[in-house]
């Protein structure tokens, strides 16, 4: 093991805009006393539930320690202790340490030595200016941003505590305030100004990053801006800059051969080709157990991730665990965002002992549709998708399938917002708290599984704008049913009457106004899947015919692919006008000399709008359908036959059971001799028996005695002519 590492699932910076992501560290394993419910006294744990509180007992202890000697506490201040006084652990980049291991001791005692000055309270807000969001940090990972050299206004706002603001001596510190700044890069290829003052309402300074000599990898730098008056040379302010070097855009990457100890993340970073949708990663254990004579596994953790704008990192991600045999091979089939660059780390688990080799490649494949993602509605036919293959000779076998049903819901008038009580008032802020209470009501047909969907709510979380939302379901009798929020998941609902109350709060009742008419959709499986027709042709589509075929798509070529509508058979019989279905659709194929699964994982979002259901003609035997003449005696005594006749099927057709059979058979027949169903029972009874050929004879008798009852003339006319399959009374 290194001397202090990070566990390999710890969070490692940078965020998406630029910032540390990692502040500072502690230690994340401990053997502790745990709940009594754990029927154990203690327990080795790790991970944040251990350096979580250990970092708040520390920030507790230093807290407590000020107030003892009556050094001013404030949230700026103590930060800046723990960063200036952190440890640098050797074996761990920036982007996993931050500043470094928290220490109590150095912390205090440089709040000790900065007691007396009131800057230490002023919180110093840097930004990026003139870029998109104002981030905290530089972060250039893109192939192109990473390309050239560029400049940089970064922004500091001094933000004085807010119980400054009450009186006329607070103010004039603000007028007095000026501070003076020596400028330091912590690395060559950033350029920046030697001295910098600064002034209440904050100003600007340039600096130069020249990423363009840099090797691929990532690589971390900060500007610091330090105190002039201070012999120390304390951190006030810096701002992080990462940038990634993308490796060389190729279609096969080789990583060659890779030896992990415990713990150990190897990153790597590469740009997919234009036109790649997916890439297969090659992982083969460099082991031979009958030379190295070992025959364990070992824990190998393969996590992917592409930062897109505006999308969450579970979208883009992949993270999985493989557990190597020696000389074992695994292939990961992992979909990707062509000419974004794509970080791909791999890892020895860290409680995994001694060293792994193992061997890496990275092939880049791509079927690639135009458009990537097909809306098909009711009536149009079909919908066509231009398939391209840009990158190699690509065996392409389109299909697309509809997995799910979704039904929109508008709330009932009437909802009101209203203000809500002291607990849900904010202390920090002294603002009031309104909420909008949204009503909906639906009639579930069969009991099932469902998922209540808020599309433009759900999927984000701390970035919402709204400060809450949840879904409260109820049945007829008003049962709680379930709950679902900003990520719901498939509620069990009985048949009949479903009610779901939606609560969403903000601090602006204005903000809610607009929600008030905001429909909602429910989300079932459907029972089977719907696949669409594939065709080569728009008259393929019309006519049926012409299906598309599996082929080869060369190298930079590509062709046309039609999916036909859904027939209206196949949609849900309670579906309506304006319901949605969705599913996805694959256009590449396995092959057996390539490795991988031969087609983008998940691949591309498919939705088909149903429209309005035909209309059901009356036909003549439908109108006229004949009416039962019969006596409620010759009911109740038709009923009784069926009833034992039915009951004489049931009976096996087995040596032991061959003579109560055949006994209640004879009663049944003289009493029912013209009955079809009665000979048809003794018929499936013979043809069922294990010594059928002994008895033939038998069964052709009993043949016979059927055709005998049937009136030939009828059944020829019948056959004899074209029926409406859709008129039930022609059918029989």
């Amino acid at each position: 093991y290194h001397t202090g590492t990070t566990y390999t699932w710890s969070s490692v910076g940078p965020t998406a805009d630029g910032d540390n992501g990692v502040d500072v560290t502690a230690p994340g394993g401990a053997i502790t006393s745990v709940s009594n419910w754990c029927l154990q006294k203690s327990m080795l744990m790790n991970g944040t539930s251990m350096s979580s509180p250990h970092a708040t007992g520390c920030v507790a202890l230093l807290i407590s320690a000020c107030k003892a000697e009556g050094i001013p506490v404030s949230p700026a201040r103590i930060r800046r202790a723990l960063q200036n006084s952190a440890k640098r652990l050797p074996n761990l980049s920036t982007l996993q340490q931050g500043w470094g291991m928290i220490q109590v001791d150095r912390a205090f005692d440089y709040l000790q030595a900065n007691k007396d000055d009131d800057t230490e309270d002023i919180y110093f807000d840097v930004r990026v200016a003139n870029r998109s969001g104002s981030p905290r940090g530089i972060y250039l990972r893109q192939a192109d941003e990473s390309a050239t050299r560029q400049n940089f206004a970064i922004h500091v706002d001094p933000k004085f505590r807010p119980e400054d603001d009450i009186s006329t001596d607070s103010q004039r510190r603000k007028i007095d305030f000026e501070m003076h700044f020596q400028i330091e890069a912590s690395e060559p290829w950033v350029t920046v100004p030697d001295h910098f003052m600064l002034m209440n309402n904050g100003r600007t300074f340039k600096i130069d990053v020249d990423p363009t000599g840099l090797e691929p990898g990532v690589h971390t730098a900060r500007v610091y801006g330090l105190d002039s008056r201070k012999p120390s040379r304390c951190v006030v302010f810096s701002i992080p800059i990462t940038v990634v070097k993308p490796m060389e855009t190729k279609h096969d990457i080789s990583l060659g051969a890779l030896e992990f100890k415990p713990a150990e993340i190897k990153r790597f970073f590469v740009r997919p080709p234009l036109g790649s949708t997916w890439m297969d990663i090659t992982i083969r254990d460099l082991r031979d157990a009958n030379i190295d004579g070992e025959s364990s596994t070992k824990l190998i953790v393969l996590h992917t991730v592409q930062l897109l704008p505006h999308a969450a990192y579970r979208d883009f991600e992949q993270q999985k665990h493989y557990n190597l045999r020696p000389s074992q091979t695994v292939v990961a089939s992992i979909a990707v965002e062509d000419g974004i660059t794509c970080e791909i780390d791999l890892a020895r688990y860290w409680s995994t002992l001694g060293t792994t080799k193992v061997d890496v490649e990275i092939q880049f494949r791509g079927v690639r549709p135009v458009p990537n993602k097909m809306t098909l509605r009711c009536g149009e036919g079909g919908s066509l998708v231009r398939v391209h293959s840009d990158l190699a000779d690509e065996t392409i076998n389109p299909v697309a399938k509809l997995t799910k049903w979704l039904t929109p819901l508008r709330p009932k008038a009437g909802a009101a917002i209203k203000p809500m009580g002291p607990r849900d008032t904010l202390p920090s802020r002294n603002k009031e708290i309104y909420e909008l209470v949204l009503t909906y009501e639906f009639t579930q047909e069969e009991k099932g599984s469902l998922i209540p969907r808020a599309l433009g709510m759900q999927g984000i979380l701390y970035e919402s704008v709204f400060e809450s939302q949840i879904m409260l379901l109820f049945d007829g009798e008003k049962k709680y049913l379930g709950v679902a929020d900003a990520f719901p998941l498939f509620l069990t609902v009985p048949k009949g009457s479903v009610t779901i109350r939606m609560q969403i709060r903000h601090d602006d009742p204005s903000k809610l106004e607009n929600l008030k008419d905001m429909p909602i959709w429910i989300e079932r499986k459907l029972e089977k899947e719907i696949a669409l027709s594939v065709y080569s042709s728009r008259e393929g589509v019309m006519s049926g015919a012409a299906t598309f075929r599996k082929r080869v798509l060369h190298k930079g070529s590509g062709c046309s692919v039609f999916f036909g509508e859904p027939a209206s058979s196949k949609l849900p019989a309670s579906a309506k006008t304006g319901d949605l279905l969705t599913g996805n659709s694959t256009f590449g194929s396995a092959d057996a000399s390539l490795p991988g699964t031969g087609k983008r994982p998940g691949g591309f979002p498919l939705a088909y709008w149903i429209g309005p259901k035909a209309e059901k003609t009356t036909t003549d035997s439908e109108a006229v359908e004949p009416k039962d003449e019969r006596t409620p005696e010759e009911k109740m005594n038709d009923a009784v036959r069926d009833l034992k006749v039915e009951h004489l099927g049931k009976i096996p057709a087995t040596d032991k059971e061959v003579n109560s059979f055949n006994e209640l058979y004879a009663k049944l027949e003289q009493e029912f001799s013209d009955h079809l169903p009665l000979r048809m029972i003794k018929l499936k009874y013979l043809e069922s028996r294990k010594d059928r050929v002994a008895i033939l004879d038998d069964i052709v008798q009993v043949s016979e005695a059927i055709v005998g009852l049937i009136n030939e003339d009828e059944l020829a006319l019948h056959f004899g002519r074209k029926s409406d399959s859709e008129d039930s009374a022609a059918v029989r």
